[in-house]
């Protein structure tokens, strides 16, 4: 079992990227189930029973003493021709939040990847097509109005690969 952090996203966001990506018909070879979107705050790998109890002492106390706050979908990104995603307008508050649970990840002993934080949402992986991809070929956001949504909380999962959706949430932590 892998377990992560990350932030959940309302149904109807999930929803409105699905339909945004199903448009594509691009010949990615796997699509993340709409069920399965969030935004990754760690990715612990493997975690002991003595690890997992530890994320759920310590973390109700750091992830509590941030305020709910609002994030924006940006627009679609990809890193190479590997994974299409979608992004996050930038927001300190995400930012805050990212590096109080990882720090505490850390401390519990979690090897983290140390690339700057990347706020996203995956949404497709592994290019299939004939042709070299671009991001030119199809649109890059979603068209109407921008899309808001609120963190109200942090929360661990524990990954299913050979179920779909893959990813199942052990624990809520509310933000105040």
């Amino acid at each position: 079992m892998h377990y992560f952090l990350a932030i959940p996203l309302p149904n109807e966001v999930k929803k409105r990227l699905h339909a945004f990506i199903s448009e594509w018909g691009a010949p990615f070879r796997l699509f993340v189930h709409e069920a399965d979107y969030h935004i990754t705050l760690a990715f612990l790998g493997r975690a002991t029973e003595t690890e997992r109890k530890q994320i759920v002492e310590m973390m109700p106390g750091v992830v509590k003493k941030h305020q709910s706050f609002s994030l924006q979908l940006s627009e679609v990104y990809s890193f190479g021709s590997r994974i299409l995603w979608y992004g996050v307008k930038e927001e300190p508050r995400l930012f805050s939040l990212r590096q109080d649970v990882y720090n505490v990840c850390q401390r519990i002993g979690f090897s983290l990847d140390s690339r700057p934080f990347t706020p996203h949402i995956t949404l497709a992986k592994k290019w299939g097509g004939s042709f070299p991809f671009s991001l030119d070929t199809y649109p890059r956001k979603m068209e109407g109005e921008d899309i808001h949504f609120f963190v109200h909380d942090v929360v661990l999962y524990e990954t299913h690969m050979d179920q779909t959706p893959k990813y199942k949430p052990l624990m809520r932590f509310p933000l105040s």
